[in-house]
This record gives structure tokens, C-alpha cells and sequence, in this order.
């Protein structure tokens, strides 16, 4: 308990450290609200390689995918833009530009399925 300078008792000091801490914890809780994740599924029968997603403003390197195997990334939308993913495979560059457009304080899950000349996005859920 903190005293006032006529020496009275109070605690306005821990009503204070209360709610700050109730506001960062809302703050926190809120942000998990406006999440985008885009899931990269690789549908073909090789591995891919040198996958990039670009989404929100930022490329994303994420590697190699294996065979019927999926990456998934949470994109810091730094501006509105559409999501693509750039691999190689069997040697040969391969973009698939994906109709869908990502916007600050979005929440969805984006699904794009690519391999073996596939390249399309099956779910973009909100």
C-alpha cells in the first residue's frame, strides 16, 4: 500500500498496475483475431524446391516442400496486395499467382495447392 503525502493509505498504484495489465492482455487476446495463414500444399509426386510465398507486401523464403507435404506461414501484411508462390521443379521455374488479396487486419486461412502443374487456391476462409 503507497501513502499520499498527508499520509493517508492508498492504493491506486496496484488499480493502476491492474489495469495495464488487463489492457495488454486484451491487446494480446485481439491480436490473434486479424492472423492470416497461407498454407502451401505440394500435390505432386517430386519435391520442390526454392518455394517463396509473396504475400502482404513481403517475400517469404520457405525452402523445399516435400512430396505430399505442406508448409504453412503466418504473412506480416505490411500493405494490400494478392498472394503468389514462386518454386522450382524438375529444374523449371514455376509461378502460381493466386486470386486471392490480402488486406491489414485480415483473418484467413488461405490454402494453395501447387505440383505437378497444379496451381490454384482451394481455400480462403474468413
Amino acid at each position: 500500500m503507497m501513502r499520499t503525502r498527508d499520509g493517508k493509505a492508498t492504493t491506486y498504484p496496484m488499480l493502476r498496475l491492474r489495469v495495464l495489465a488487463l489492457a495488454v492482455l486484451a491487446v494480446s487476446a485481439c491480436s490473434g483475431l486479424t492472423d492470416t495463414v497461407v498454407v502451401v500444399r505440394n500435390v505432386g509426386s517430386q519435391r520442390i524446391d526454392a518455394v517463396q510465398i509473396d504475400a502482404g507486401g513481403r517475400v517469404t523464403e520457405l525452402g523445399a516442400i516435400d512430396a505430399n507435404a505442406q508448409v504453412s506461414m503466418t504473412p506480416v501484411v505490411q500493405q494490400d496486395s494478392s498472394v503468389s508462390v514462386r518454386y522450382r521443379e524438375a529444374g523449371l521455374e514455376v509461378a502460381c499467382l493466386g486470386d486471392v488479396y490480402l488486406t491489414q487486419n485480415l483473418r484467413a486461412r488461405i490454402e494453395v495447392q501447387v505440383g505437378d502443374g497444379t496451381c490454384k487456391v482451394v481455400d480462403a476462409t474468413r
